[in-house]
């Protein structure tokens, strides 16, 4: 079970704060504009090593451990063989972390993603910022880089469920030919047998920035680890799509 502590430090009591005001005072709660796998199989109130820096980064304050990412995503198209479409490499230590993501498309040109984040804990919580740096934006050819901003949150809820709320791509950055809209993300994980058995539940909205209205979202997910010293893990997730259908499973 995560135990959470606040920071003695003034200066991390004061970032925490801001962060948290910063979080629910954002008008518009996605997707991101590039989409981490890492994404397909954990939840915002999961995630808490460095796969957090892709999809909540309050989760970074979770484990004070250094944790390193490398993932690798290989796909085969109907008309092709087999092809590299993306790999991610990541490091975090104490709530501090980096990351890079490059996707591999078969014809337009490749695309790349730096990614710094912070994590900053306090009593029963945390809360998180990360930056982005998008390249590739075929939109404004005058533009090397476009940025993107995400903020996240996670609470710990009577002891055996957490709570974790991101608001991505603020900023609305834009990658090769679209524009990434505002994202709100509520997801709520509970641990209902033991520490190593997870359910997960959690839902999106999206801004439709052609439309009216608003796009929902819903996932749901299974995580059982054996924990000890050298821990396996099963993890299972349907996605459900606006109209509870499933329209794919990791």
């Amino acid at each position: 079970m995560t135990r959470w502590q606040l920071p003695a430090n003034p200066v991390s009591r004061l970032a925490a704060l801001i962060l948290v005001a910063v979080c629910f005072c954002t008008p518009n709660a996605g997707a991101q504009a590039v989409r981490s796998r890492s994404a397909d199989y954990h939840f915002a109130s999961t995630v808490q090593d460095v796969r957090a820096l892709w999809l909540n980064p309050a989760g970074l304050a979770v484990r004070r451990e250094a944790s390193i990412l490398g993932e690798f995503a290989l796909e085969r198209p109907v008309d092709s063989n087999i092809r590299l479409a993306q790999w991610t490499l990541a490091f975090n230590s104490r709530g501090l972390s980096f990351g890079y993501q490059r996707d591999l498309f078969a014809e337009d040109p490749s695309t790349g993603v730096f990614r710094f984040g912070v994590g900053v804990p306090f009593r029963g919580g945390a809360v998180g910022g990360s930056f982005s740096f998008y390249r590739g934006n075929t939109i404004d050819t005058t533009k090397t880089w476009d940025r993107g901003f995400d903020l996240g949150l996670r609470y710990r809820l009577a002891g055996i469920a957490d709570l974790g709320v991101v608001v991505r791509n603020i900023g609305r950055p834009v990658l090769r030919d679209s524009v990434a809209p505002l994202v709100g993300v509520l997801s709520v994980a509970v641990q209902p047998f033991s520490p190593q058995v997870w359910l997960a539940a959690e839902t999106s909205v999206a801004e439709r920035l052609n439309a009216s209205g608003v796009e929902m979202g819903y996932r749901a997910g299974l995580t059982i680890s054996t924990g000890g010293s050298l821990p396996f893990s099963l993890v299972s997730s349907i996605d459900l799509g606006s109209s509870f259908r499933v329209n794919q499973w990791v």
